[in-house]
């Protein structure tokens, strides 16, 4: 391959971390959870058959999650889906913004595919947290909030569906971790230094991570 050409892999390579990181924050714009208000008495502001939409967003920040418009209750029946800010989903976003940081600006390639990958595997891990911490307190609200007997067979949680916005936001940051530590694995195994004939001069190999990373060429 030219060197104009792997120079060209290695560019793009160095953006799929950064646009992975990025797009797991761009989805947390999505629905993450919903809540079926088929429940006796629905659920929040919804009335039975509609529906209650919850986003990455929501969940961070508290915001006031969607709702069936034609199913809305009537003002004086309506009772409380607004959840407080999730601490966990909070930190996702803020890691993500760190993960994007490092994947720009870092320029030694071992640090940078080991401290994404961590930073990757770490939000990954926020997340799932978070979203079993929603569904319990989802779960408990409804509960709380509901005016009869379940349906025959249904449970609390047969209401609550985790929904697309978390689970690609979810997989984005495991192909981005798996993916830096895969690069990691291969840095830390390939020798800074590859000795082709005794004495020699020794050439800097950027790829390689700078400076430190040289390979010696025979002479003559």
């Amino acid at each position: 391959m030219a060197d104009d050409e792997r120079r060209s892999v290695r560019r793009f390579s160095r953006l799929l971390s950064p646009a992975g990181l990025v797009l797991a924050g761009l989805l947390f714009l999505a629905p993450f959870l919903t809540v079926s208000c088929e429940a006796p008495g629905g659920y929040g502001r919804a009335a039975p058959g509609g529906t209650t939409t919850y986003t990455g967003w929501d969940l961070a920040v508290g915001g006031t999650p969607d709702v069936t418009a034609d199913k809305l209750l009537p003002p004086e029946q309506r009772r409380s889906d607004v959840l407080a800010p999730q601490p966990l989903a909070g930190a996702v976003l803020v890691v993500l913004v760190v993960g994007v940081l490092v994947a720009i600006g870092v320029g030694r390639a071992r640090t940078r595919r080991g401290v994404v990958a961590a930073l990757a595997a770490i939000a990954a891990l926020f997340l799932l947290v978070n979203q079993a911490t929603v569904r319990v307190l989802v779960e408990e609200r409804l509960r709380e909030q509901l005016t009869g007997p379940l349906p025959a067979g249904k449970e609390v949680g047969d209401f609550v569906q985790d929904q697309g916005g978390f689970g690609f936001a979810l997989l984005a940051l495991v192909l981005v971790a798996l993916g830096n530590l895969a690069g990691w694995i291969r840095l830390v195994r390939g020798p800074d230094a590859t000795t082709a004939a005794a004495g020699g001069e020794a050439v800097t190999t950027p790829e390689q991570g700078g400076p430190a990373a040289t390979a010696t060429l025979p002479e003559g």
